[in-house]
């Protein structure tokens, strides 16, 4: 949203939208944790000067939850104001203005791959540290390792994505058997729609989730993601050569039947409400938004449907990966504090209640036994521990991938652009991928 593109929230504010979160009150820090220099120096300052820790994050879920984290962490350190940046929407053109401004936060993040690479040169390298480098899962931490074993960020949580139905809307309309085509799925859009329900209610106004939406049929499993996107980059494989890319417009027919020009005008937050309160049976998107629906639709049960884009169940399609990592500005004048706040909250107790219970979502970190309740981190849990996920597309690709590909998709959904003009500006995107 998310992912990653996404991946997480108080949407669509402003880059000059900052908001404090939570008041300081005097409180020992924890017994056996340790005290940075930083602290120390806010300790002295407590009732003076406040050292300010500017953070910015481009999450979209779990917002209150993680508001009592840094209030907890503020608690602990006497002296010291977080100042937050809740950036859902345009995240990386706002990040970037940040830093062409030399307002540079202290604490930023963004999605593992791509978006985290463009900040590299300015991150804290944590290869070091591996004290706390042993709180992470391996395959999570590899993310954001470099050939010279480099470590960038700090992962944040497992995100999945695929179709998600509502379970009790499948019962009603007497479907017992998930689709293993796109042909399949078009009848059990046409007994949804039979039963008075909306089948589809796909997010179409957000670029990024079509764009993340279309890398379940440009995968090669073959290839997994990295391969797919190296191939194409190359040009050693063109978009002819994919062995479901033409079902992807398949797809794409059944939204413009079902839910013709209307798609494109329909949010995250609308398509998520309508398969939560039954009004719409599946949508596209990840176990991210799992506290969201547990919001809009508390008695909602739901369930990945791994996506049909060939002609069997070994076709189908469900990606994960992590969502977010935690990068930190290498020349920050509170680097001490700024690393001990992303292990707070990755790490402690009350990161974990965040992760788990506020976003309702899989760790990256050991630290903690608490799990996440909802049906879709859950169902996740199942299909990764099977290896029946693939990685995620988009976040090896360079940040401009939803902005070039959505509008086409988009397009097509409108009528503006045949399948043949979709096709091309999606194998133009990743010939001039550098």
């Amino acid at each position: 949203m998310k992912k990653m593109t996404a991946m997480l929230m108080v949407a669509s504010l402003t880059a000059a939208a900052l908001c404090s979160c939570g008041q300081k009150t005097e409180k020992e820090t924890p017994a056996g944790a340790e005290t940075s220099k930083e602290t120390q120096k806010a300790e002295e300052k407590k009732d003076g000067q406040e050292v300010t820790l500017k953070v910015y994050d481009s999450m979209a879920y779990g917002v209150e939850a993680y508001d009592e984290v840094i209030k907890k962490f503020e608690e602990n350190h006497p002296g010291v104001k977080v100042e937050i940046q809740h950036a859902a929407n345009d995240s990386n053109t706002l990040l970037q203005s940040r830093f062409n401004s030399g307002d540079i936060p202290d604490v930023f993040l963004n999605e593992p791959g791509a978006g985290a690479q463009l900040y590299y040169e300015y991150s804290y390298d944590w290869s070091k540290d591996t004290e706390t480098l042993g709180k992470f899962k391996e395959d999570a931490l590899d993310l954001t390792k470099t050939e010279d074993g480099a470590i960038y960020g700090l992962p944040w949580t497992y995100e999945t994505m695929a179709l998600i139905y509502n379970k009790d809307v499948f019962d009603k309309a007497g479907i017992t058997t998930l689709p293993n085509s796109v042909e399949e799925l078009g009848e059990i859009c046409k007994k949804l729609q039979d039963s008075g329900v909306k089948p589809l209610a796909i997010a179409g106004k957000e670029k990024w989730a079509l764009g993340q939406m279309a890398t379940h049929f440009i995968m090669d499993k073959s290839l997994d993601a990295a391969g797919t996107v190296k191939a194409l980059k190359s040009g050693e494989k063109s978009f002819k050569d994919l062995p479901h890319w033409d079902n992807f417009f398949k797809l794409l027919d059944l939204v413009k039947e079902y839910d013709g020009d209307k798609a494109v005008e329909t949010g995250w937050e609308p398509a998520e409400n309508a398969v939560a309160t039954g009004e719409a049976a599946m949508l596209h998107m990840g176990d991210w938004a799992q506290a969201n629906f547990t919001k809009m639709g508390p008695d909602t049960k739901l369930a990945f449907l791994p996506v049909p884009v060939g002609s069997s169940e070994a076709d189908n399609t469900i990606l994960s990966s992590v969502g977010w990592v935690f990068q930190v500005y290498k020349d920050s004048p509170n680097l001490d504090l700024a690393k001990e706040y992303c292990e707070y909250v990755l790490c402690s107790e009350e990161g974990a209640k965040w992760m788990t219970e506020g976003v309702d979502a899989v760790p990256a970190s050991t630290t903690s036994d608490l799990q996440p309740s909802g049906d879709l981190p859950q169902d996740a849990q199942k299909y990764i521990k099977a290896g029946k996920t693939n990685g995620w597309i988009h976040t090896i690709c360079d940040t401009t991938y939803s902005d070039t590909v959505g509008p086409l998709i988009q397009g097509y959904i409108l009528g503006e652009y045949t399948k043949e003009e979709v096709t091309q500006g999606f194998e133009d995107y990743f010939k001039n991928l550098q």
